[in-house]
C-alpha cells in the first residue's frame, strides 16, 4: 500500500504537469493583402522613377528608396545605402549626353506581410523614340510608415542583339 502511496504522490504532479504543458499557439494576425492596390502602388512608384529619371533629377529618384537600400548596379558595385544610390544616379546622369529617356513595365509582384516584390523590363528610347537598349530589374520593397520603399534592387541591360552569322 505504501508503494501505491508514493507512485501516486509522483504521478499525480506528473500528470498535472504534463497536460498543462500545452504547445503554445503564436497568436498571428492575418493580414488581407489586397494584390490590385499593392501592384497599383508599385506601378506608381516605378513610373514616378522614370519621370524623375528622365528629368535627370537624383532626388526626385532616391525617394524611391529607403535610407539603408542596396542597389544592385548594372555592371559596378552595390550602391549600399541613399546617398551611394544619389552618387551612381548622379555619376549615370551626367553620362548621359544623348538624352535618354527610360520606361518601366511591371511584369508581375507579389506580396506578403510587409514586403512586396516586383519584376519588370526596362526600355530605353533616344531622342527620337528608336530603342537602343532594353533590360529587366527586380526590386524588394517593405512597408514602412504605410508607404512601399525600395530595399533592394537589381538591375541589368539584355545583351545586344547580334547580326546573324554568315556562313
Amino acid at each position: 500500500m505504501k508503494k501505491l502511496h508514493f507512485l501516486w504522490v509522483l504521478l499525480a504532479p506528473a500528470t498535472f504537469l504534463i497536460s498543462s504543458c500545452k504547445e503554445a499557439t503564436p497568436q498571428t494576425e492575418t493580414v488581407e493583402i489586397n494584390m490590385d492596390s499593392v501592384r497599383a502602388e508599385i506601378v506608381n512608384l516605378e513610373n514616378a522613377y522614370a519621370i524623375a529619371s528622365n528629368a535627370k533629377d537624383v532626388e526626385g529618384v532616391a525617394v524611391y528608396y529607403a535610407d539603408d537600400a542596396h542597389s544592385l548596379a548594372n555592371n559596378e558595385p552595390t550602391w549600399e545605402g541613399k546617398d551611394a544610390i544619389r552618387a551612381g544616379l548622379k555619376r549615370d546622369f551626367d553620362k548621359d549626353t544623348m538624352g535618354f529617356t527610360v520606361s518601366f513595365n511591371t511584369t508581375g509582384v507579389w506580396a506578403g506581410g510587409d514586403y512586396a516584390t516586383e519584376t519588370g523590363t526596362s526600355t530605353v528610347k533616344d531622342k527620337e523614340g528608336k530603342v537602343v537598349m532594353t533590360g529587366k530589374y527586380m526590386t524588394l520593397f517593405e512597408l514602412r510608415d504605410g508607404k512601399y520603399v525600395a530595399i533592394r534592387d537589381i538591375w541589368n541591360d539584355d545583351a545586344p542583339k547580334k547580326a546573324p552569322m554568315v556562313q
